[in-house]
């Protein structure tokens, strides 16, 4: 079967993920306990929101965390400081740099918009090999949601007659890995660099 497109997730593929060190940058910028940052942002929903598209821009998601947790600064504070959990995964973006093959790569993420406007920015040699990046809040649906992987296709170009196994997709979340493979998606839940080299030599000799 051909690979149509090799479609890659985020947080903890593309970008290594650490939400520890993110709530100790916030707790000392909104002078709250980490705790606290966590249970105001995190378990009350806020964040799954923002990725479910509750907020349809950067500025009402920095508008909305500055009311919950009443933080006055810069919204350059606020962008690093909620962008602080990720680092790009060298060896990955070093591998997809190296891509030849013919089927396209697409970035699929469950994600904001304020994630969206400041990752690119920090890290554009990390997004700069694929050629759409595809934010869960855009659909207003969440992996592992069937939807949102209709809304996927759809985005990817996908007709009616092609076969959903024909798109390939990398994953750490074993939940979603098995949400596409019921979409009829081929995945593999990315354990490492070696993920992707396996991805990529799926699309053919001429991957990297």
């Amino acid at each position: 079967m051909a690979i149509r497109h090799i479609v890659v997730d985020l947080g903890s593929v593309l970008f290594h993920f650490d939400h520890p060190r993110r709530l100790a940058l916030l707790s000392d910028m909104f002078s709250l306990e980490a705790d606290r940052v966590d249970a105001l942002l995190w378990g009350s929903g806020f964040s799954a929101e923002c990725d479910a598209g509750r907020y349809g821009s950067a500025d009402e998601v920095r508008a909305a965390m500055r009311a919950v947790v009443g933080f006055q600064g810069s919204d350059e504070e606020l962008n690093k400081g909620w962008c602080s959990a990720f680092s790009p995964d060298d060896a990955v973006v070093e591998q997809l740099r190296r891509y030849r093959g013919d089927a396209p790569l697409t970035l699929f993420t469950n994600n904001g918009p304020l994630e969206e406007e400041v990752l690119p920015r920090l890290f554009p040699e990390a997004f700069d090999s694929f050629g759409q990046l595809l934010f869960s809040y855009r659909f207003g649906l969440r992996k592992p949601d069937k939807a949102a992987f209709e809304a996927a296709a759809r985005q990817l170009g996908g007709d009616s007659d092609g076969d959903p196994g024909e798109i390939l997709f990398v994953d750490d979340s074993g939940t979603n890995v098995e949400a596409a493979r019921a979409f009829g998606w081929t995945a593999l839940r990315f354990e490492g660099p070696e993920t992707i080299a396996r991805a990529l030599g799926a699309a053919g000799p001429s991957s990297v």
